[in-house]
């Protein structure tokens, strides 16, 4: 795939992720076709993953959302996870993911779509047992360590519907999660040879021209040329994977 061609996706996935969210619906197909599908794509996509992910953490902790010491223990078990989905994605064969893409992406999409409904502040909260906070920890972390699209997603939703943590905390803390997340999977992804940095780094240099331009532009009127139009790129590169 040509560079231009892929910092220009890079563009469009960071202006996508900080609009309405789901942005490596559109970073980890692109590196499928751009590389190959499975370990290389996922692992150069946490390149993409964590610039995304440290770029959002950065804003909410300069706004004073994020609580750092209730998050860590949040993280840790998250990047733990991590760790075991990078180490197990390997051993995994290509058509497993390709079918994964085809059962995640509607699923993301619609979270894309609703995003007002599971982003929308909530009263009277009944706090879970412990294990349930631990457990959407270890499990979103893992997902994002083996596959990626929509981690931080769930990793809010975890924290959200799974704790007592307020809206905007528990946005910042699931993008703390996620740059230790993705930081920790790359790691483990590179030390085993799946990262093609070239690649990665071209995409991530574009998704941060495109997340500054989404976060200083966002507005209601853009969202609603950004759902559709991430639908239909998705839906396009979903159909050039599976026809190559």
């Amino acid at each position: 795939m040509n560079h231009y061609l892929l910092s220009f996706m890079g563009l469009l996935t960071g202006l996508v992720d900080s609009i309405v969210g789901g942005g490596g619906l559109i970073s980890l197909p692109t590196l499928s076709i751009a590389i190959a599908p499975g370990a290389h794509a996922i692992g150069t996509n946490k390149i993409v993953g964590s610039t995304g992910a440290l770029i959002a953490l950065i804003v909410y902790a300069r706004k004073g959302h994020l609580r750092w010491r209730e998050g860590l223990s949040f993280c840790i078990v998250c990047a733990g996870g991590s760790f075991l989905g990078s180490s197990l994605a390997p051993f995994v064969s290509k058509d497993f993911f390709r079918y994964l893409l085809l059962i995640m992406c509607p699923i993301i999409l619609y979270i894309v779509w609703n995003r007002d409904r599971f982003f929308k502040e909530r009263e009277d909260f009944v706090k879970p047992h412990y294990s349930i906070f631990f457990l959407s920890a270890l499990a979103s972390g893992f997902y994002d360590g083996f596959f990626g699209p929509g981690g931080g997603t769930f990793m809010f939703l975890g924290l959200f519907l799974g704790t007592g943590y307020p809206l905007l905390p528990s946005i910042a803390i699931s993008k703390m999660a996620n740059t230790f997340s993705a930081t920790t999977a790359l790691i483990t992804f590179a030390h085993n040879g799946y990262v093609h940095w070239k690649e990665g780094f071209i995409m991530a240099t574009g998704m941060v021209v495109g997340s500054y331009i989404g976060a200083t532009y966002a507005s209601k009127n853009i969202t609603k040329i950004i759902r559709p139009m991430l639908t239909l790129i998705v839906v396009l590169l979903m159909i050039k994977l599976i026809w190559f």
